[in-house]
C-alpha cells in the first residue's frame, strides 16, 4: 500500500462531473418519490395505521434508493481510468496489477450496508462521492470463502471505540476507521512485509490501536492470500539476487562490468518504483531493499534519491 493523493483525483475529474452527479441524485430522488407515492396509495386503499404506514415508507424508500443507486453504478465506473492512472494500474491496497474486475472501484465507506453494524443503512450519501472511491482488485474488495484466508473487504467498515457510526447524511460523529486507507499518508506506513512475503503490522506494541488497525486490514484486505504472498516472496528473492550480482560484478571488475551492473540496477530501480507499470508490490520491494541500506553505499544512494 502506498499513498494516493486525493487532490490528484480532484484535479483529474471531468469538467462536467458535478453536473453529472446532480443529475444522478435527481434520478434517485424521483425513484424515491415514486416509491413513496405507491405506498401511500396502498395505505389509503387498505386503511393502514400510522405506525404501519411509517414502517412501510421507511422500507420502501430504502429499497428504492438502493435500486436507483445501483442502477447508476456506471457513474463511479467512469472514474476507474483516472484512479488507475494514480497507481499506474495497480490495486491501491495490495499493489497487484491483476485486478480481475471490470469495475475495480471500492467504496471505502460501503454504500449499501455495514457488516459490523446491522442497523446501518450504508453510507448511501457517499455513493457518488469521488473522495470515497478506492481502486481495488477483486481479492481485496470481495468477500472470499473456502480459501486459505477468509478476507475481502466487501461491506466491512469496522471502527475503533466509541462505536458511533455516521448513519445519516446529517450525522457528524468523528469515526475512527480500523481499515487502513491508502489516501491517508500516515496509514500507509503501518504495514511492512517479511521475507516470507507476508504483510505484517509495522507496529511493535501488539496492544495498541495502530497494531489492531494494521492486523485487521491485512485480514480484511486479503493481503496474505497465498498467490499474493508468494508473489511478494519472489520479489524478495529477486531483490536479494540482484543486490548480490551487482556487488559481485563490482568486486570483480567494475569497469569491465559497468554496463551489466547498470542494467541490473535498472531492473532493481523498476522494482521499487511505483511509477513503473510493469512491476507490482513496489512497497514490498523497497522494504526488502532497505535490508541492505547500511551495508552497501549504492543501495543507500538509490533509496535516498526517492526513486
Amino acid at each position: 500500500m502506498h499513498f494516493i493523493d486525493k487532490d490528484e483525483i480532484e484535479i483529474r475529474l471531468p469538467d462536467d462531473w458535478q453536473n453529472k452527479i446532480d443529475e444522478v441524485w435527481l434520478y434517485v430522488q424521483e425513484k424515491i418519490q415514486e416509491a413513496d407515492a405507491a405506498v401511500r396509495v396502498k395505505a389509503a386503499q387498505e386503511q393502514w395505521s400510522d405506525d404501519k404506514l411509517s414502517c412501510e415508507l421507511n422500507k420502501s424508500i430504502a429499497s428504492a434508493r438502493k435500486k436507483a443507486i445501483n442502477a447508476k453504478s456506471d457513474v463511479w465506473g467512469q472514474l476507474s481510468e483516472i484512479l488507475s492512472e494514480l497507481s499506474f494500474g495497480k490495486c491501491w491496497y495490495c499493489e497487484s496489477t491483476e485486478l480481475r474486475s471490470d469495475n475495480p472501484i471500492d467504496h471505502f465507506r460501503p454504500k449499501g450496508k455495514v457488516a459490523e453494524c446491522p442497523d446501518h443503512p450504508g453510507y448511501w450519501w457517499l455513493a457518488f462521492d469521488w473522495s470515497n472511491y478506492r481502486y481495488s482488485c477483486t481479492y481485496c474488495n470481495s468477500r472470499r470463502v473456502n480459501t486459505d484466508t477468509a478476507g475481502g473487504k466487501q461491506d466491512h467498515f469496522p471502527i475503533l471505540p466509541p462505536y458511533t457510526w455516521n448513519k445519516r447524511r446529517e450525522d457528524e460523529f468523528i469515526e475512527n476507521p480500523i481499515l487502513l486507507d491508502p489516501t491517508d499518508i500516515d496509514d500507509v506506513n503501518l504495514l511492512t512485509f517479511n521475507i516470507n512475503g507476508e504483510a505484517c503490522p509495522n507496529v511493535d506494541d501488539k496492544t495498541s490501536p495502530l497494531y489492531k488497525r494494521a492486523k485487521e486490514s491485512v485480514d480484511l484486505y486479503h493481503l496474505n492470500h497465498t498467490p499474493t504472498k508468494n508473489a511478494r516472496k519472489r520479489v524478495y528473492q529477486t531483490v536479494r539476487r540482484l543486490v548480490s550480482n551487482i556487488n559481485s560484478l563490482s568486486a570483480q571488475n567494475f569497469e569491465a562490468n559497468k554496463l551489466t551492473i547498470k542494467d541490473l540496477k535498472t531492473q532493481l530501480h523498476k522494482m521499487i518504483r511505483v511509477s513503473c507499470p510493469s512491476t507490482s508490490f513496489n512497497s514490498a520491494a523497497r522494504i526488502y531493499l532497505r535490508e541492505f541500506y547500511n551495508s552497501h553505499a549504492w543501495v543507500k544512494d538509490m533509496l535516498d534519491r526517492g526513486y
